[in-house]
């Protein structure tokens, strides 16, 4: 080929002439020295620690590392692109204000962030992102005491000998459900881990494509099984699997297992095998199947008019050699993974040494046999269980909850905001039923516009304690359902302080 022409580079771009090298370089030349004039602004750790604001938290908590937290900050302005607005990259008094003005904000988050309490008015019963189940008096009452005190967590008190943790609540739990055996382990994705795990080798996990589910956090159920079990094999289709499918592939000792479809629903051209077929199958090719029922519910729901799925019971007496659940959901307790079934099954696994590394603490175990009792000897379990409470108790009821705290509102912030009572609907929520819902009402607040409700949901968030509420449109909505009924008073005085502050803030604006 021939030269490419002097004024085009080997690509067909023009080269810069001597002009625009010279132009680039003083450019960058600039660039180099607000960088360096930025970095020879940045105060010494001692300068920052020695303001007054820095000075007077010093004082209060002296122990805190705080020349690691300055430098951590310096670190941060040194890997801005630029600096901030609000700061002259060249002045040293304003990056310093910067730099102290973070400590702070730093500190009040460790001091006042992370896990806190909120008032849950999103409508969902047993939201992930807000801890799920709400436990009642008597199971609050026993953790509190095993976080208080000394335990009877592995000794005999009659014989003054060690026992097994859990005894117990492990007959708690199979009573509840009617098996033969129960263990728990600290969730249900480690409850699955440990079934597919303590049968695999010799046999395998075989399992539906259309129930390789992820079940949260971009945790999926496939690459639990893989670390799991020697071999995961697949059967059907995406939306069509039957008993058959199992049957051609199964072979002695295989666990063949069925997972709920807890957060979602495939509708039109579809089938699956029952768990009572799998249960058929598992006895004809001396199997064992099992059923990841994800919630697991001991109270019988769909006889009270909410979702469709069966007892953890009915599952059991189908022939399932085991069923896998969590604590936290339809079971309205702590997080736990709870195993039920065959005893010959379970013996198998507590045998696994992964079991110990999967066992659950004392204040797990004191809150779950408390919310176990109350199934097995309250006479009136819905009133027992905060969450059959909050899924079965009347509509009429929740709305007027929501007027009576509408009703307390200040005439100054009701005439202020259009605040009204609005049906609503909340979903039981938690992976527990894809689509099912229960009737509600719900507290309404009208904005101006969009940004208004978004600020204001903000503000909402930000306080003490924090409300999370639901945007829809220009509205705001808190659900009564999911606002616990002791928390009304609360909420009220709550939306009293957020809203007349709104106010003034609007009153100061020009």
């Amino acid at each position: 080929m021939g030269k490419e022409k002097s004024g085009k580079t080997a690509r067909g771009a023009r080269k810069p002439t001597r002009r625009a090298r010279s132009a680039g370089g003083a450019r960058r030349a600039k660039t180099t020295e607000i960088a360096r004039g930025a970095l020879r602004a940045i105060p010494s750790v001692d300068d920052v620690l020695g303001q007054p604001a820095l000075e007077a938290l010093r004082r209060k908590h002296p122990v805190f590392p705080w020349t690691r937290l300055v430098r951590e900050v310096m670190d941060t302005y040194r890997g801005l692109r630029q600096p901030p607005d609000e700061v002259d990259g060249a002045d040293r008094a304003s990056v310093r204000t910067w730099i102290v003005s973070e400590v702070e904000l730093r500190v009040e988050e460790l001091l006042r962030g992370g896990q806190r309490r909120v008032i849950n008015g999103t409508g969902v019963l047993l939201h992930t992102n807000l801890g799920r189940a709400v436990l009642d008096q008597s199971a609050r009452a026993a953790v509190d005491e095993a976080l208080g005190h000394y335990v009877s967590l592995e000794v005999d008190l009659d014989t003054g000998r060690r026992s097994k943790r859990a005894t117990v609540l492990n007959r708690l739990l199979a009573l509840a459900t009617g098996a033969e055996d129960a263990m728990i382990v600290n969730n249900n994705a480690a409850a699955v881990y440990l079934v597919a795990n303590s049968y695999s080798p010799p046999g395998r996990v075989v399992v539906s494509r259309g129930e390789l589910v992820e079940i949260g956090g971009s945790f999926r159920l496939p690459e639990i099984l893989r670390h799991a079990a020697a071999e995961v094999v697949e059967v059907g289709t995406t939306n069509r699997t039957y008993a058959g499918d199992y049957r051609k592939v199964a072979r002695k000792g295989d666990i063949l297992l069925k997972v709920h479809k807890s957060n979602y629903s495939m509708k039109g051209f579809v089938h699956e095998a029952t768990y009572a077929e799998l249960a058929e199958v598992a006895k004809e090719k001396a199997c064992h199947a099992v059923y990841d029922l994800g919630s697991g519910a001991v109270f019988d729901y769909r006889s009270a008019g909410v979702g469709r799925d069966d007892r953890i019971e009915d599952v059991l007496s189908a022939g399932v050699a085991c069923v896998t659940m969590s604590g936290d959901k339809l079971l309205g307790g702590m997080q736990a993974g709870l195993i039920v079934g065959r005893e010959r099954f379970l013996e198998r696994l507590r045998q696994n040494p992964l079991r110990r590394a999967l066992r659950v603490d004392k204040v797990t175990i004191a809150g779950l046999q408390e919310v176990l009792r109350r199934y097995l000897f309250e006479p009136d379990t819905i009133a027992a269980i905060p969450l059959l409470g909050q899924v079965l108790g009347e509509e009429d009821a929740v709305r007027t909850r929501a007027e009576s705290v509408t009703g307390g509102l200040s005439p100054q912030v009701r005439s202020a905001y259009e605040i009204d009572v609005v049906d609503d609907e909340a979903a039981v929520g938690g992976g527990s039923w894809s689509s099912a819902v229960v009737l509600s009402s719900a507290i309404r607040i009208r904005c101006a516009s969009d940004s208004d409700a978004v600020s204001l949901a903000r503000t909402m968030r930000r306080h003490v304690p924090p409300v999370i509420s639901r945007l829809k449109d220009r509205e705001i909505r808190i659900n009564m359902r999911s606002v616990m009924p002791y928390e009304d008073d609360e909420l009220r005085a709550a939306l009293e302080r957020i809203l007349c502050g709104a106010i003034r803030r609007d009153s100061r604006q020009p």
